[in-house]
């Protein structure tokens, strides 16, 4: 696209391995073709996701890779001494993909709603292109806030479900089955260099210009002259406790055995995970790593009432089976019965929860809300590092989860697919993507 794109809800997280060769110019027109294995039956910031999003709608400003602040519909900003009222002023000529022109009126709603989710005292003031956002309590993150994907400025209508500011909108859309994407000729930033973006939902055909390799043993006979890329681990594969013993918990966490999962299992599409974090998001995912001990697990079963615990995993998921089994096989060897199981009523769960931003702060605190640990995570400073680890350590000192391994979005790219060279290890953006002619 011609000028740089802003955010966008969050969809695509890849690496970029290659840069565009010199000689090869960017070409407009073209449909990109995409298949997910998964089926989406909803269309909204969250129900899109992390695993794959298209830029159809827009926050007010983002985070580049760097985790620095940069605008997108807002263009400037400034703040009272006790961070407790924000103006923020709206770029100018900004249109709805519906013709409906960018105000801070139109704007107020959706962000609104975003930010009373975490603060019910916040209000907002339109005038003109200003919003003033204010709270009886300091919002010193909220730049960090209004950049999270379910931030974004969007309505919906009658006519489409959703419509932004991005530089694509919705065509058509089948829940469930397939969404349309066309270009939005009069964007901001420039049109983009496709016509459209169609996407395939619970398709496994691999036939598509781009299409995901789901992690497991049903792997995808790639094409020949298909690429393969792959993000940054993003995708926490857990057992989730709950009120279970955290004796069990602490025995359980050390017989398991990861490598094998992240090496065998995940076909190297992962790391071992020991923390909430990945490493290269947290930067001291190291602090937790600890090799399996057998004596001591040992020891703590030994202390435990008889019988067998069941572990559930999704039905139909063929890699977390896999996992629930070779979880199993761990904890057999340290004297712990485990049942792995699809009945979604076991003891312990098999989960997955991906990240949704590169925002560690932000992260952290949406573990702690599905760990029950809210309070905690909204405590939390966000610009003193320390306290990040201080609370990943007391969350898995509570004995309520077993982190297991870190899973990579891996895709399959057409020759005929070109993108522009990025250093961002998140987000793929498909505002740039071209197709060869």
């Amino acid at each position: 696209m011609r000028l740089p794109v802003c955010c966008s809800l969050a969809l695509i997280s890849l690496i970029v391995s290659t840069p565009l060769p010199g000689a090869v110019r960017p070409h407009y027109g073209g449909t990109l073709t995409v298949e997910l294995s998964s089926a989406w039956t909803t269309l909204d910031t969250g129900g899109l996701g992390a695993a794959l999003s298209v830029p159809i709608a827009e926050t007010l400003v983002r985070a580049n890779a760097r985790g620095e602040i940069r605008p997108v519909l807002a263009v400037a900003w400034q703040h009272d001494p006790d961070f407790k009222r924000w103006r923020f002023s709206l770029r100018p000529k900004v249109t709805f993909q519906d013709g409906e022109a960018l105000t801070a009126a139109a704007a107020a709603p959706a962000l609104l709603r975003a930010l009373k989710q975490d603060d019910p005292d916040v209000s907002i003031e339109a005038g003109g292109q200003a919003l003033v956002v204010q709270s009886d309590h300091p919002m010193p993150a909220l730049l960090e806030r209004l950049a999270w994907p379910d931030a974004a400025i969007l309505r919906k209508s009658d006519a489409s479900p959703l419509i932004g500011t991005g530089p694509f909108r919705v065509a058509a859309w089948e829940p469930g089955r397939r969404l349309t994407l066309a270009a939005f000729d009069d964007y901001w930033g420039g049109r983009p260099y496709l016509d459209s973006i169609e996407i395939e939902f619970g398709a496994g055909h691999g036939r598509a210009d781009l299409f995901d390799i789901p992690v497991g043993p049903a792997r995808r006979i790639l094409a020949e002259g298909l690429a393969t890329w792959s993000s940054a681990p993003r995708t926490l594969v857990a057992i989730a406790a709950g009120s279970a013993d955290p004796v069990l918990v602490q025995a359980l966490a050390l017989a398991i055995d990861r490598a094998p999962i992240a090496t065998v299992l995940a076909q190297h599409k992962g790391e071992a995970a020991f923390g909430l974090l990945p490493q290269w998001l947290s930067g001291y995912a190291f602090l937790f790593q600890s090799a399996p001990d057998l004596t001591r697990a040992k020891q703590l079963a030994a202390a435990l009432r008889p019988g067998t615990i069941s572990l559930s995993y999704p039905a139909n998921d063929l890699f977390l089976r896999s996992v629930a089994e070779r979880v199993a096989l761990n904890a057999r060897d340290a004297g712990i019965a485990i049942q792995p199981t699809a009945n979604a009523n076991g003891n312990l769960r098999l989960v997955e929860w991906p990240l949704e931003s590169t925002d560690a702060a932000k992260e952290l605190r949406r573990i702690a809300e599905q760990l029950r640990a809210g309070d905690r995570g909204r405590q939390l400073d966000s610009a003193r590092r320390e306290t990040l680890y201080q609370l990943e350590r007391s969350l898995l000192d509570d004995r309520r989860v077993i982190p297991l391994v870190y899973l990579r979005d891996t895709y399959g790219i057409a020759p005929r697919v070109h993108l522009q060279a990025t250093s961002d290890t998140f987000t793929l953006h498909l505002e740039d993507a071209w197709l060869q002619p």
